[in-house]
């Protein structure tokens, strides 16, 4: 898939587009109900599926005592997407200048002009440009005008909640991994590359890969079953998010690193994908190395058990 950096100065010209248009954190459920529609409709018009999208999330620029947090990082979310069929992704620079944007500036220059798009899709509750005031009304009004058809998708539902980035944040922050899976379509996942730790697990007789993750959004602090997403392989590890309460004296940022199982090659500088399966104990401090292997031991025990079933 094409990543394409659409900010003001582009001379950018595609031609008969079909456009999803959004966030797409987390590319979840709900995301691919509507870029599958989208892609649909693209075969039909003979056109090119891209998604339109922003960055950083416009809650950072107009609201950042909100805090918010990605599910996914924006190449994460560029291999998601492109795994759905989208061909390019036009990501908009987003800042208090673009936010000032008239609606209509936004859908005759940007969309009509540089993207050339015969087909907008977006949920049905999407706002747009200066002070929020472009709505779907304004997309119908100016598609006859404009050429482009204009689809306004509602949101999936799982059970009676519309399935959201919001929806799953807290559920993923709850350490709900099977209700979060349900709503994303796949696994609750972190992505990274491994780099250079303190090797203190190699040490110990059990080396792990420290992972410089790019999710803001993790599971709770504690030890699980993952599994490992290494290329186009997949392989059995025990994993731990915490802030390593036996070793460092203050805390830090979350770690996460993983033990994979019967394995013993290089990967440092790789990216890999980790996907939680079930935890196993919370983080704690132990009082000697020899206490903490102990209990290294019954949990790869119980990791195997759980993969042997």
């Amino acid at each position: 898939m094409k990543v394409i950096s659409l900010n003001g100065s582009s001379k950018l010209r595609l031609k008969k587009t079909c456009a999803a248009i959004g966030i797409f954190d987390g590319v979840h459920r709900g995301h691919q109900y509507l870029i599958k529609k989208m892609t649909a409709c693209a075969r039909r018009l003979g056109a090119q599926p891209i998604v339109i999208t922003f960055f950083p999330h416009p809650a950072h620029v107009l609201r950042p005592d909100l805090k918010l947090g990605y599910l996914t990082s924006l190449d994460e979310r560029f291999r998601l997407l492109g795994d759905l069929g989208v061909t390019a992704c036009l990501v908009i620079p987003f800042n208090r200048t673009f936010a000032k944007i008239e609606p209509q500036k936004f859908i005759k220059d940007i969309l009509v002009k540089k993207s050339g798009v015969k087909a907008v899709f977006v949920g049905e509750d999407f706002r747009f440009g200066k002070d929020r005031s472009g709505d779907i009304a304004l997309f119908e009004k100016l598609a006859l005008e404009c050429g482009y058809e204009m689809h306004a998708v509602p949101g999936l539902k799982q059970g009676r909640t519309v399935i959201s980035s919001t929806r799953i944040r807290q559920s993923v922050g709850e350490g709900k991994l099977k209700e979060a899976g349900q709503l994303l379509g796949r696994g609750v996942s972190i992505s990274g590359h491994v780099v250079k730790g303190s090797e203190r697990g190699k040490g110990l007789g059990f080396p792990t890969a420290n992972i410089a993750y790019e999710a803001d959004i993790l599971p709770p602090q504690g030890v699980y079953i993952v599994k490992i997403l290494l290329g186009k392989k997949v392989y059995p590890a025990v994993a731990n998010i915490g802030t390593r309460p036996s070793f460092e004296k203050q805390i830090s940022k979350l770690h996460l690193e993983a033990h994979i199982l019967d394995f013993s090659k290089d990967i440092y500088g790789k990216r890999l994908e980790v996907v939680f399966l079930k935890k196993i104990r919370n983080e704690k401090k132990f009082s000697s190395p020899e206490e903490l292997v102990r209990q290294i031991q019954r949990d790869e025990a119980f990791a195997r058990k759980y993969f042997g079933r």
